[in-house]
């Protein structure tokens, strides 16, 4: 998975001891105490990042491996740092098991703060990296339920930060010994782990709309040797934040690019819902740059929405365009594109005087004819002063190559591609 994760979360699920004897819970306990230490002391990074995932089964088992007489066991049977690491983890599971998420986010806070210090100790190597993953992804999301469950006032009043921003704070921490690891041999460099801490950072980011955070991670990874040697599956989800940002940066041929190689890229399991993420964004990218999709294509990936919204910038119907957005506004108002959609308004106004030139045949259109055409694309009222400033921002942007002439009335257009390209033009969103 890139984009979203399927997989049951422990804030998801309902654990059920009821039907284990007490010789069963003692061995589930002893079980797991076993194959944390056997995947501790052997490196297995993956096996460890398993069993201190808020998705793993064992979470399932939580009710009774959380019983006092095996909490207060953790300390003599395992060794500093694991026994802090696996006794906080359990502590977290039995804080969301309580729906004390707030109290679970600071134990979960200190869980990674608890890793970054050994992490930070490693000389040698850099293990640890899918465990650190697994943290921080976890931690993200705790800080997400505990803040889905917080008074948005109480921080507004103590100036304090929310969840996610505490959130934030900590990955952060972990990102910056990442970047300051100066060790000159590449397969034991803990800078392996930027990206996907940057795309934790993003995920954080977008949540609370602090999208200028980003720009410093951005040129953090950009500006790395080994940018181009990620792992593909972290670099498509970072190369569709990134395509996100510069869509609302108003960088058109940026958020192309990025969002494109996300969807050529994203993993084949499972690809429609992947792909289907990424055009939501990419499909309003190009219709801007004046590439309006198929009716298939949509259909393919289940984002059918953004045909009505095709057809009448294609047609220039002013009424078409409203209807569509206001039957789909929920769709897009979700996914923060509403606004986005709302300024293609001066595509479909190209189109529509587009036709009007076609249909005049000559340089020299009256602009009472663009009056005479908004009206009948269901525009309503209007006058020739608002038509000229229509098309004087077309003109401004690129869209149409020409002049207004106020003395005659008319606008007189090139006779030579009087309506460019628009992956030419200067369009600003």
């Amino acid at each position: 998975m890139v984009i979203s994760s399927n997989r049951t979360h422990i804030m998801e699920m309902e654990t059920d001891s009821s039907s284990y004897t007490g010789d069963e819970q003692e061995e589930e306990y002893v079980s797991y105490i076993g194959m944390v230490t056997a995947a501790y002391s052997e490196d297995s990074d993956d096996n460890f990042a398993d069993l201190i995932s808020l998705e793993d089964p064992h979470c399932l088992s939580a009710d009774f491996l959380l019983s006092p007489d095996h909490m207060s066991l953790i300390g003599t049977e395992l060794t500093s740092p694991l026994s802090e690491f696996v006794s906080l983890h359990l502590q977290v599971l039995m804080n969301i098991l309580q729906t004390s998420y707030d109290k679970a986010l600071s134990l979960q806070c200190q869980l990674a703060q608890a890793f970054c210090r050994e992490f930070q100790e490693q000389k040698d190597d850099n293990w640890g990296m899918k465990a650190m993953e697994t943290i921080c992804r976890d931690l993200r999301r705790v800080a997400w339920t505990a803040q889905s469950y917080e008074d948005p006032m109480l921080h507004a009043e103590e100036n304090s930060p929310s969840c996610m921003e505490r959130a934030a704070d900590v990955i952060m921490g972990l990102f910056r010994v990442c970047a300051g690891d100066s060790r000159v041999q590449e397969p034991e460099s803990r800078r392996w782990g930027m990206l996907m801490l940057v795309n934790q950072l993003f995920k954080v980011y977008f949540r609370i709309n602090r999208l200028q955070l980003c720009k410093p991670l951005i040129r953090a990874i950009e500006t790395q040797p080994i940018r181009d040697r990620f792992p593909i599956d972290q670099m498509v989800t970072y190369k569709y934040y990134v395509g996100r940002k510069a869509m609302f940066d108003s960088e058109l041929r940026e958020a192309e690019q990025s969002l494109m190689y996300a969807f050529e890229n994203s993993s084949p399991y499972p690809a429609s819902i992947n792909k289907q993420k990424i055009l939501i964004y990419l499909v309003p990218v190009k219709m801007f740059l004046g590439y309006l999709p198929t009716e298939e294509g949509l259909q393919k990936y289940d984002v059918s929405e953004f045909w009505d919204v095709s057809v009448s910038i294609r047609n220039g119907s002013v009424r078409d365009f409203d209807s569509a957005l206001k039957r789909h506004e929920h769709m897009f108002i979700t996914n923060g594109i509403y606004f986005i959609l709302e300024k293609l308004r001066m595509l479909l106004f190209r189109n529509l005087f587009r036709k009007v030139c076609l249909l005049h045949d000559t340089n020299q259109i009256p602009i009472t004819l663009f009056e005479t055409a908004l009206k009948w694309s269901g525009y309503g009222e209007t006058d020739v002063e608002e038509v000229q400033c229509l098309l004087a921002n077309l003109i401004y942007d690129g869209q149409i190559r020409g002049y207004i002439s106020h003395q005659h009335q008319v606008i007189v257009v090139a006779k030579s591609n009087p309506f460019p390209k628009l992956s030419a033009s200067n369009i600003d969103v």
